[in-house]
């Protein structure tokens, strides 16, 4: 069985690990002065030397020559992530104790220490802050504000940095060589961009894509990637910068083709970081962190490519100057009678301040983008009467089902969002019932003198009729069957 590519050139040395000088000059520097820590923390984002660089201290400080695997007895090496609770770093207290066999240091690696519960660092500090003279121990992490403060201040700290763009490609380029691989300068760029300054994650890319075509190029790399074809992204960048309506088009297409929300998000932020375009990027960003990304990226898209509806108003009209006729002797004309002002329509009056867009215009645009969308918190949020005002839009809704349907976080979220994506505004949503409007009071009708009716006196066989139940509904209902 072959060996990974990342796992065949992982650095031996202080002097290979590639990227990382500030670390490796320091740390040689110390040990050849006979200045060593009985603690050491390296931090970093993943990929970037922080087990390497440990692993190195660990073979140096006991003159081991470094073999891949470990297999010396006095360099422990422990994963936090599967062995985090206080049972394991109880075990580790009581047997750190035990002199080193071969060695003159007992050396503990503790990776992703991070992933340690609270008691198990309660009780790994014990051990920090009365370690045996012949035990180091050596954490490292991803997620340094996970550790707490407590074990940070008793470490040594180096921070690993990611490594610069430049500096992959040429790493990348050679070991394409020793290994024989055809591969262009655009493609390992392409690699490099998309391994986040990690060594680990851009050898472990060009490993995978080695094996399933004869030469990488960008293609290979961005099929692998699942980076959505560079024609069509530019084109669907310029659909947005031009408010073009093809642009929901060209997103659909990407969509329908199996491109991810994200990558295609991703790849737009990339253009608009080129562009300096904040606006954009600024809601690309979102799109990741939704709830729905591709609603989020769908909506998004929409709002750019609508047409701009803001107008700027018309210049005043500069007054002509005064024309100051020569003074000559004019015998004045007597006043003319003043005529009567003409009254203009209020309809007719023109100004040159554009409307604002009146709420039920707002509210219906929302309605239209939650339906396009496809959510089914449409159906009852149509039924809905809604009042906007500046800072909360009010829903009200006749039935409790759908006051219920409505106010559900998620619902409510996708309300409050597509309402931003189309004003650009946060709002609070107020959802309750509909309340029946009291209906006005009818005038009172004045009274009106009424002549009595002497009306013949009932007999007394009707009385004795109406006093039976039957006879009652019979006379209501006529001869029908009373059942």
């Amino acid at each position: 069985m072959g060996q990974v590519l990342y796992r065949k050139y992982r650095s031996k040395s202080l002097g290979e690990l590639v990227g990382q000088d500030h670390i490796t000059d320091g740390i040689g520097r110390a040990i050849k002065a006979g200045v060593i820590s009985h603690a050491y923390l390296f931090t970093g984002p993943r990929g970037t030397g922080k087990t390497s660089v440990a692993r190195i201290l660990a073979h140096m400080l006991n003159d081991f020559e470094y073999d891949d695997p470990c297999t010396h007895m006095d360099i422990i090496e422990i994963d936090a992530a599967s062995n985090r609770r206080i049972d394991e770093i109880r075990d580790l207290r009581d047997k750190v104790h035990i002199a080193p066999t071969t060695g003159k240091y007992k050396v503990y690696i503790i990776d992703e220490v991070h992933m340690l519960t609270k008691e198990a660092f309660n009780a790994l500090l014990k051990t920090l802050e009365e370690p045996p003279a012949h035990a180091i121990f050596m954490l490292a992490t991803t997620e340094l504000h996970k550790v707490p403060e407590t074990i940070i201040s008793r470490t040594q700290r180096h921070s690993l940095k990611p490594i610069e763009k430049s500096v992959i490609i040429a790493h990348l380029r050679t070991i394409a060589d020793k290994e024989s691989i055809t591969i262009d300068d655009e493609s390992l760029a392409l690699i490099a961009d998309h391994a986040n300054g990690g060594f680990r994650d851009a050898i472990s890319l060009m490993d995978q894509i080695r094996h399933g075509a004869d030469k990488i190029t960008t293609d290979t790399v961005a099929d692998s990637l699942g980076i959505p074809p560079s024609a069509l992204l530019n084109e669907l960048w310029a659909n947005i910068t031009t408010r073009s309506p093809d642009s929901a088009l060209t997103l659909k297409s990407l969509l329908d083709r199996g491109f991810q929300s994200t990558k295609i998000a991703s790849e737009l932020l990339r253009h608009a970081i080129d562009n300096s375009n904040v606006e954009i990027a600024e809601k690309l960003l979102e799109v990741e962190g939704s709830y729905n990304p591709e609603m989020k990226l769908r909506l998004l898209i929409m709002s750019l490519a609508a047409p701009s509806t803001v107008t700027q108003p018309a210049p005043a009209p500069t007054p002509a100057a005064p024309v100051i006729a020569p003074k000559t002797h004019v015998t004045p004309e007597p006043p003319k009678p003043a005529e009567p002002p003409i009254e203009t329509p209020a309809e007719t009056v023109a100004t040159s301040d554009a409307p604002s867009p009146h709420p039920e215009d707002t509210w219906a645009k929302v309605l239209e983008s939650i339906r396009v969308a496809g959510h089914s918190v449409y159906g009852p949020l149509r039924l809905a009467e809604a009042h906007l005002s500046e800072e909360v839009l009010s829903l009200r809704l006749r039935f409790p089902f759908h006051i219920k349907r409505i106010a559900e976080s998620q619902n409510m979220k996708i309300i409050a969002e597509t309402f931003e994506t189309i004003t650009g505004k946060s709002i609070k949503i107020d959802v309750g019932k509909l309340e029946a409007t009291a209906s006005k009071p009818a005038e009172e009708p004045k009274p009106v003198a009424i002549e009595p009716i002497n009306l013949p006196e009932e007999p007394e066989d009707s009385k004795e009729l109406m006093n039976d139940p039957l006879s009652i509904v019979k006379n209501v209902f006529g001869n029908a069957e009373v059942l």
